[in-house]
């Protein structure tokens, strides 16, 4: 028969087992989070690598709950999980939280003309047109890049045509279903697909937005990082040798930690002014910044990033406010 004490003893081991269990789980659930965090950041080293990038901010959140989870004297386990939910949610507001008002940055100089411009990926599935036809006029952009219009959405751009008087389209190129909506001018477009580089849409502006070229992208998707890795090279090497004042927006299906965007900066000569997540819409908490705008010098950001309403698609679209020298 058992005594007090054997009790005592016996409570005290499994107590000590659950202990040394939780901290065997929580030094696990750092070493998965580093772990990730380095293949990160390896991406920069060999391409294929680049995947990982995309859940950067999800590998931080998994390292540093399980470390805290792993200096706490009991529930070590519970705590942990907690936190990474926690994480999770919070990454997922944080988009809606910076999007309830514009952070002005700086006001339009003399000689500068101020632009709102937004890029959305409609989704390719995305049947709901009177609610993305809505969203587009509450965004009220000067310029719009519309991604993944589907033959179901094309009516859309008749639809918009008051509004947006000026427009551009590559539905003639194969798998290229982009096109840009602006209330001025457009003296010269282009739209290309297949080759080394992804599908895009070039429309330039007139003298009133300074001769602005506006391109929409779109790359293909991870975990494809080296067929993405030339496509980025490809659109950098003609954005490169496009004159003048340059706005590039779209889906670059990569996040700010990837090597995809900074090969498209570096290549085009440009800055990203984007950083909220955007993906996915389907449980309204995107996680990934993948939907971008890049800027050249000479234009200059007014507002911080925002992002809009998904109208049934699995992408919130990004606004931003810019200034660009303009003519008479």
């Amino acid at each position: 028969m058992k005594t007090p004490a054997d009790k005592g003893d016996g409570l005290a081991l499994r107590r000590k087992k659950r202990r040394r269990s939780g901290t065997a789980e929580c030094l696990l659930g750092v070493a998965v989070g580093v772990t990730g965090l380095i293949l990160s950041r390896a991406g920069h080293l060999w391409v294929g690598f680049d995947v990982f990038s995309q859940l950067t901010l999800h590998f931080a959140i998994i390292a540093v709950a399980f470390a805290i989870g792993l200096i706490l004297p009991r529930g070590r386990r519970m705590v942990s999980l907690l936190l990474v939910l926690a994480g999770v949610v919070a990454l997922g507001a944080w988009p809606h939280a910076a999007s309830l008002s514009p952070r002005v940055l700086a006001e339009p100089a003399a000689g500068e003309r101020a632009l709102r411009v937004a890029s959305f990926n409609t989704l390719w599935i995305n049947e709901d047109v009177e609610k993305v036809r809505a969203e587009i006029e509450r965004l009220d952009a000067d310029i719009v890049t519309l991604l993944e219009i589907s033959p179901a959405k094309r009516g859309l751009l008749a639809q918009l045509k008051l509004r947006y008087p000026y427009q551009a389209d590559c539905f003639a190129a194969d798998y290229c279903n982009l096109a840009i909506l602006s209330k001025l001018p457009i003296v010269e477009r282009e739209g290309r697909s297949g080759g080394e580089g992804p599908p895009f849409i070039m429309a330039r502006l007139g003298a009133e937005a300074g001769g602005l070229s506006v391109v929409g992208v779109h790359t293909i998707r991870f975990p494809h990082s080296r067929a993405q890795f030339r496509q980025a090279e490809a659109i950098g090497a003609f954005l490169e040798k496009l004159p003048g004042h340059k706005l590039v927006m779209g889906d670059f299906n990569a996040t700010p930690f990837s090597r995809i965007p900074g090969v498209v900066e570096v290549r085009g000569n440009l800055r990203r002014i984007t950083y909220l997540p955007s993906w996915p819409a389907t449980f309204g908490l995107p996680q990934i910044a993948i939907d971008h705008i890049f800027i050249s010098p000479g234009v200059r950001q007014l507002e911080a990033a925002r992002i809009g309403e998904a109208a049934g698609s699995d992408h919130y679209p990004v606004t931003a406010r810019i200034a660009v020298p303009a003519g008479p």
